[in-house]
């Protein structure tokens, strides 16, 4: 079992491992005070308490000449004292041991020997326990202000040498870049360089790129992503450790986020905790940032693409592209090919649909998770995944809040029957997995480019007819416009009138299922063009059933079936039915 511990980039921290107390600390390049001490200047110098905290960093160093220090200190600052005042105020001792505590001193250097103080056994205990370092410099031959000249110096020349280290590695990420080596490239290069697994995610905590893959990583990534996703926020570094309390062993890792204009993903490096060094965190800082930059151009080249893409199809419905030539040739780069046939299919997010209806100036909103992300940029991706299984290649643009997918059909002919149950499963696949309610329209296909004008029309009409039926999650093929299609243009409570009217005498029969079985012999009557026999074939019973039913229909009706005006009424009837039960 992989439980992980979390860190933030600059803490040092306390993990509780096979009933021992062990220490990490996760800092990029820091100078630690037990560094600081290894150097000439505190030669001769004695740490006579709380050693276990020499792994304290070190920001900034301040010498104390008045009681109230305390209130000019700074986390990460080690204190240089010659203990005068604690010799006037031995009571303040313990109070100031305490308040550097609190505030995350890295220290305190004390010349004892300079006014003979002593420090009470209290105070050695407590420090000890709090791991919070004492050092005595009485026998450093520097003065205080040496002291501090030269522990200054020493971490400014790290951080000189961390921000050379820096460009260097920003220089060599980039310049990888520059040769066409891509993101994959900066990855292995970051492996070979850690000697470690390194994984790049997006932003749904999916693998861009990954090296080292192997089931002990892919592990540590799942517990990671899990962790990660309970975070409520993640936009700066973090560190964790995770501990596999199965086999007894640790894994560190780094995550640093990866941002463009927007939240791209995480940069993920594992490492054992001998591995660690202040670098590892600084050399993914640059990568990140080179990540970022070649993620920005990769989206720019994306969105110009797709524009072009969006404007000469644009062009071509609304009918500027008058040449079948021009046509071809400006959608060359969009896979159109002279002779070869095509069909467009137009899609809308079926809740958009019905609050431009409510609303006509509704514009839609976006992603709530607030990573500046559109719906729309989410649906577009979501929507050509998805389709990528069709049987047909196909170029996707958009018109709108429309999306449209041009397919090109087959030598082997157009299916629509097999092609709409495939969008109907896709459509299901599609909200079972992201929520979105998508709806399809299909055009007629196109034999020729300036075809898909026709086609896109005719796709965007039966995408309007199938809302007309107040249906959702559908695929509707264009048909031309019969009398199924008039009907809808008519009031909804005339159609009721005439159904009533024309129907009144079956409408009254109180036995449901007579009802029901009069009405469906009416229908089969009709559509065998009033032929007995057929009509007793199509219902299954005998001759004599049909004749029976029939008499009773004229009787209960008040009119000679065979009469044309009276067969017209009826058969209208019969075709307004479904539609009064939407």
């Amino acid at each position: 079992m992989i439980k992980p511990k979390i860190f933030t980039p600059h803490d040092r921290s306390v993990i509780l491992l096979n009933n021992k107390i062990t220490c990490s600390r996760k800092g990029w390049v820091d100078v630690l005070l037990t560094d600081l001490l290894k150097n000439g200047i505190y030669d001769d110098a004695r740490v006579i308490t709380g050693h276990k905290g020499l792994v304290r960093e070190v920001q900034t160093v301040n010498i104390m000449d008045c009681p109230d220090i305390i209130r000019f200190l700074r986390p990460n600052e080690l204190l240089l004292t010659n203990g005068f005042f604690m010799k006037q105020q031995p009571e303040m001792f313990i109070h100031l041991i305490r308040d550097m505590q609190r505030l995350h001193c890295s220290g305190l250097a004390i010349k004892t020997k300079r006014f003979e103080l002593p420090i009470p056994d209290e105070i050695l205990w407590e420090a000890d326990q709090n791991e919070f370092p004492i050092i005595e410099i009485s026998d450093v031959r520097l003065s205080l202000g040496e002291i501090l000249q030269r522990s200054t110096s020493v971490i400014l020349n790290n951080k000189s040498d961390e921000l050379q280290y820096a460009l260097s590695i920003h220089k060599k990420f980039s310049e990888m870049i520059m040769r066409g080596k891509g993101i994959s490239s900066i990855i292995d290069s970051l492996s070979k360089l850690f000697s470690s697994p390194v994984i790049l995610l997006n932003y749904k905590w999916q693998t861009i790129s990954a090296s080292n893959q192997n089931t002990s990583v892919a592990e540590l990534t799942a517990a990671a992503v899990n962790t990660l996703q309970d975070l409520s926020d993640i936009s700066s570094p973090t560190s964790l450790c995770f501990i596999n309390t199965s086999v007894r062993e640790r894994c560190c890792m780094l995550v640093y986020p990866v941002k463009t204009y927007r939240h791209e993903g995480y940069l993920l490096s594992f490492h054992s905790p001998d591995q660690w060094t202040g670098l590892f965190g600084l050399t993914l800082e640059q990568a990140s940032n080179v990540i970022g930059m070649e993620l920005t151009k990769s989206q720019a080249v994306k969105e110009r693409s797709r524009r072009h893409k969006n404007e000469f199809f644009s062009d071509l419905i609304e009918g500027y592209i008058t040449s079948e030539q021009e046509a071809l040739n400006r959608g060359k780069r969009c896979g159109l090919i002279k002779g070869r046939a095509c069909v467009v299919l137009t899609m809308r997010n079926d809740e958009v649909h019905h609050m431009h209806q409510r609303f006509p100036n509704y514009e839609g909103s976006s992603s709530p998770k607030g990573d500046n992300i559109t719906e729309q940029e989410e649906q577009y991706e979501h929507i050509k995944r998805l389709f990528g299984g069709l049987d047909h290649s196909f170029v996707m643009f958009t018109k709108h809040d429309t999306y449209c997918l041009l397919l090109s059909i087959p030598e082997s002919g157009w299916d629509e029957a097999k092609i709409t149950e495939q969008l109907s499963g896709m459509l299901k696949e599609l909200h079972h997995e992201t929520g979105l309610s998508l709806s399809i329209g299909i055009g007629k296909p196109a034999t020729n480019v300036l075809g898909v004008r026709h086609s896109y029309t005719e796709a965007v009409n039966a995408l309007q007819f199938g809302y007309w039926l107040k249906r959702k999650q559908f695929v509707q093929s264009y048909q031309a416009k019969d009398i199924g299609y008039l009907f809808h243009m008519l009031p909804h409570n005339e159609l009721k009138q005439f159904y009533d009217a024309t129907l009144n005498g079956l409408l009254h029969i109180a036995d449901e299922h007579e009802k029901k079985e009069l009405l469906r012999t009416l229908n089969a009557f009709y559509d065998t063009q009033c032929q007995l026999v057929e009509t007793s074939k199509q219902l299954f019973v005998h001759r004599n059933t049909v004749v029976y039913r029939l008499e009773k229909c004229e009787k209960l009706l008040g009119v000679k079936l065979k009469d044309p005006a009276e067969s017209l009424r009826i058969r209208i009837a019969i075709a307004i039915e479904p539609l009064l039960l939407q």
